[in-house]
């Protein structure tokens, strides 16, 4: 595809690839990184909870004397202890593997923002792309309609044309004049947003993937493999591994721990005491049921949300795999049909100059000519993009 070199200022560096503009974007990305620093934080919760305790130890000290009373007894009493939190039975095991699941969706979400940033970087691709192909088109065809209009003025002048025909040739071009500026203005506003997403405005190049290379990546299609599944079955896991922890948790965890008691006293038998302490709430269905219906309703969510998921990514297969064939087919006509109208084109030009048909005419068979170009060119885009979008779709890179 031959490049567009625009005089606007457009910046006219060779193109990169879409896989180098996808990685920049990737690199670019605040939610990629914010999903990196959750996949981190979770991974190392899972192994601060693998540990013989749920949490740190627990110190209590009691300090007692009837002096503050006014009290001759002289009694004082010095009291310490120190306790440690207990798991529950499989409470540390779902625990760990709840923090687990919750790195795995990290590590999912981050796969889906990748893809949502590589199918923008594409999009933004294709629209532009098939934006430099129209202007390209356009000028070749304004510098058709050029001689034509030079011709035209000639003719108008020695009174071989009306008035009429070359006011619609000026008609004609001055229409294509004001289609190219309006669709390079377009085209800076999608390398501005590419120069957002990537850090350069250099359009990269589609048309030159090699469509069956492409094709034989998406022959084994499966929607399983899709990022956005993955996230969702992930999320499911993650809300039956919480509902796990809650199951294990139907009490809040004992602590047991060593107590020494000193008392002094005037001509006491004992001072000193050393004994175990132990405490521990009872279950309470007030406490326990709410906490275990909320996860209930989580899984319940987390399931439905699978299924929709499952059901979004398959049409949107489909669609793309349609959209392949319909693009294929609409590049092959309008490729015949750009051969014949180019042709016929170049026929009445002449035949006009000779004086064999009216100039409108021939300024209807150009600007049929030109349409089939767009559509062509267009169509080409078009599959190339979506055969991309289902690699991408795949959890794959180009």
């Amino acid at each position: 595809m031959v490049a567009l070199c625009l005089v606007i200022g457009i910046p006219t560096a060779q193109a990169e690839s879409l896989r180098d503009a996808i990685m920049a974007a990737w690199a670019h990305d605040p939610d990629a990184k914010a999903a990196a620093v959750d996949s981190k934080a979770s991974k190392k919760t899972a192994n601060a909870l693998d540990s013989l305790f749920p949490s740190g130890p627990v110190l209590n000290g009691q300090y007692l004397d009837d002096h503050f009373i006014g009290s001759k007894v002289g009694y004082t009493t010095y009291q310490g202890s120190v306790s440690l939190p207990l798991w529950l039975p499989g409470q540390g095991t779902a625990s760990v593997k709840d923090a687990l699941a919750s790195a795995a969706t990290a590590d999912a979400r981050l796969q889906v923002h990748r893809l949502l940033m590589a199918v923008r970087v594409l999009d933004v691709t294709s629209a532009s792309t098939i934006l430099k192909n129209e202007i390209f088109n356009l000028e070749k065809t304004r510098g058709i309609l050029s001689q034509t209009l030079e011709s035209s003025q000639r003719a108008l002048t020695a009174g071989e044309i009306s008035a009429t025909d070359h006011e619609a040739v000026v008609a004609e071009y001055e229409d294509i004049e004001s289609t190219i500026s309006d669709k390079q203005q377009q085209l800076v506003t999608f390398q501005s947003e590419l120069q957002a997403l990537t850090g350069s405005d250099v359009i990269p190049e589609l048309n030159s993937l090699d469509g069956r290379i492409i094709s034989l990546k998406i022959h084994k299609l499966d929607p399983e493999k899709d990022p956005r599944v993955r996230l969702v079955d992930a999320r499911l896991k993650k809300a039956q591994a919480a509902f796990d922890v809650a199951k294990h948790s139907y009490m809040p965890n004992p602590t047991i721990g060593v107590q020494i008691s000193r008392q002094e006293q005037y001509q006491s038998p004992w001072d000193t005491q050393v004994g175990v302490v132990f405490q521990a709430a009872l279950p309470s269905r007030a406490r326990n049921t709410p906490m275990l219906m909320k996860n209930v309703s989580e899984i319940g969510a987390a399931r439905r949300d699978a299924e929709l998921a499952r059901r979004k990514v398959r049409v949107e297969y489909a669609r793309l795999r349609s959209q392949i064939a319909s693009s294929l087919s609409v590049r092959k006509h309008a490729e015949t049909s750009k051969t014949v109208l180019l042709k016929r084109a170049d026929q009445l030009e002449s035949a006009w100059r000779t004086g064999e048909v009216p100039l409108i005419e021939y300024i209807r068979a150009r600007r049929g000519a030109l349409e089939a170009e767009q559509r062509m060119a267009k169509a080409e885009v078009v599959w190339h993009a979506a055969l991309v979008r289902l690699v991408l779709m795949m959890g794959e890179t180009l």
